[in-house]
This record gives structure tokens, sequence and C-alpha cells, in this order.
């Protein structure tokens, strides 16, 4: 059976989803997002005075049921799991980085090169005449 995915479409990042709300949109029981919040894979956030769940905490609740119930993983592995991808994000991040500056440094090499080029072409036609 193929799962159907939620996509969350948002006008503001501080909407804030009540408990019942969020279960419903991550398709989980309320008690299961309470055992989250006790092994702290989600945490609630306050905005417009209310307490609640926003989008990214709803979109971390889809993934831990994923890892959780679909996968069979107990919630120890699977905060391990979503701790090794967050590090994998920031490796992945810095190393594009690293990337682009090796890009950069490069194209400046290669300029100060054709410069050097032509000063010694120059200094050659002068040596000939």
């Amino acid at each position: 059976m193929s799962e159907k995915r939620i996509e969350i479409r948002y006008q503001t990042r501080k909407t804030v989803y009540s408990l019942t709300e969020t279960a419903k949109l991550a398709r989980v029981t309320t008690e299961f997002i309470h055992e989250c919040e006790r092994e702290h894979l989600v945490h609630t956030t306050m905005a417009h005075g209310t307490k609640g769940y926003g989008h990214e905490a709803i979109r971390r609740l889809i993934r831990i049921r994923h890892l959780h119930q679909d996968l069979g993983l107990d919630l120890m592995a699977v905060d391990c799991i979503l701790r090794m991808r967050k590090q994998i994000a920031i490796l992945q991040q810095q190393l594009n980085e690293s990337e682009q500056r090796m890009r950069h440094r490069e194209q400046e090499l290669l300029k100060e090169i054709q410069s050097l080029q032509k000063r010694i072409a120059i200094k050659c036609d002068w040596e000939e005449i």
C-alpha cells in the first residue's frame, strides 16, 4: 500500500497547531506526540501567546512516525538517525561552501596565469627587438 504524502503550505512560519490538530496532520496519536516530547524529539512552540506545534514540528513528527512505525525503529534509533541526518546536512553545506571557494580561487588563479602569460609574451617581444 502506498503512503499518502501530506504537503503543508502556509503563509507564515508563526502558525501553531494544537495537540489534536498536530496529531491529525502528522497522522499520529496525541500519546505518540507526548512520548516524542519526553524523548526530546519534538518541542512545542509559542506564537501569539498560544502554545502549540509549528510546521517544522509537524514535518519532524511525520519523519519520526515513518522511521518508528513504518520501519520499526525504536525512538532512540530514530533520535540517532535524526541527529546524523542533521550532521550530514551541515557537512554537505560545508562541502558545498568549500567547493564554491575552491572554484572562485581557481578562477582567480587562472586570471593570474593569463596575466603572467601576457607579461611574458610582451617581455619576449621586447627582447626580440
